[in-house]
């Protein structure tokens, strides 16, 4: 578990038996491709909004700006990622890291 008491993986001994998740130490990768439902559970109780926030953006097709999320700040050199600085007043402001799909 980390600080706030999050799990990080499902089983971090090497010699325990595969559990068939990305988030399982081992040394037999070939079936722990991929995350299994509890993973998904894990990453709902993670970042679940218990309050107002949302961290939902506009939607951006084709080559829109994506003025909401402010102004691009970097690009990768494929161009397949992007980051974004929203400025949100009193020395505060908002990142987003987008992570372009085709």
């Amino acid at each position: 578990m980390d600080a706030r008491g999050y799990r990080r993986h499902q089983g971090e001994n090497f010699t325990n038996g595969n559990l068939g998740t990305c988030m399982d130490y081992t040394n037999s990768p070939g079936t722990n491709q991929h995350p299994n439902n509890h993973d998904y559970q894990e990453l709902e109780i993670i970042y679940s909004h218990l309050d107002s926030t949302t961290t939902v953006g506009s939607v951006v097709t084709g080559s829109a700006t994506a003025s909401g999320w402010g102004r691009l700040v970097s690009s990768s050199a494929s161009k397949h990622s992007s980051i974004y600085r929203l400025d949100l007043g009193n020395g505060q402001s908002m990142l987003t890291h987008v992570i372009w799909a085709e």
